[in-house]
């Protein structure tokens, strides 16, 4: 979708000063040229956090989708979000660290192979490593609905993954929209989530619309 190449436009915009002050952190900069650069504060981290963490049980959940959904609908939606989260996770991840591959498309496994095994424990490095062991970034609650459809008999399967995903897009909804009345001063980050907020909205949208045939 033409998102997903807006969504990685935008990370250049965001890692390209990040990786500039890094590349001379002798230089002096104000409080507000600071978050203005692209250097993430406490609110962008955490919003990075709790967002890879609600689209990660996305991902995994639609993964499943993938092989066990009837509704032709539902299997395609299943392969947007795949997509889209998969590309929403590699751009977040560039933005926690700027020195890593743009996201192009390439796999995450692919980027973590090129990286090693590092014992660093920036955020970076711990997104990374999420991102190649799900299990370490999913709360109890994200476990149990994966385990849930995993089990579900074809019958029950799309309701099971429909009703989690309008509950999980709702709470991406609001993590968005948390970060977004927190008065952020980091300019490029607001417009990631502002694109992350409207494609979180048209998914419920359409996930409703499904809802409504599948029954």
């Amino acid at each position: 979708m033409d998102r997903r190449l807006l969504l990685v436009s935008l990370t250049a915009a965001v890692a390209a000063p990040a990786f500039a002050q890094q590349s001379n952190p002798g230089a002096g900069t104000s409080p507000n040229t600071t978050a203005r650069s692209g250097l993430l504060g406490p609110n962008e981290m955490q919003h990075i956090q709790q967002t890879l963490q609600l689209g990660m049980v996305a991902l995994e959940t639609s993964r499943i989708a993938l092989q066990k959904a009837r509704n032709d609908n539902l299997k395609q939606f299943a392969q947007f979000e795949t997509d889209e989260q998969t590309t929403l996770a590699q751009v977040l991840h560039t933005m926690m660290d700027p020195t890593a591959p743009a996201a192009t498309g390439a796999t995450t496994q692919s980027q973590s192979a090129q990286t090693g095994s590092s014992a660093s424990s920036t955020p970076a490095t711990a997104a990374n490593s999420a991102a190649r062991a799900p299990d370490s970034v999913l709360d109890t609650k994200g476990r149990e609905m994966i385990q849930k459809l995993q089990q579900a008999s074809d019958a029950e399967f799309d309701k099971a993954y429909l009703a989690g995903q309008i509950e999980g897009h709702r709470d991406l909804l609001q993590v968005q929209e948390r970060y977004l009345s927190s008065n952020p001063q980091n300019i490029n980050h607001v417009n990631v989530v502002k694109l992350a907020r409207g494609q979180i909205k048209e998914h419920i949208a359409l996930l409703t619309n499904i809802q409504n045939v599948v029954r």
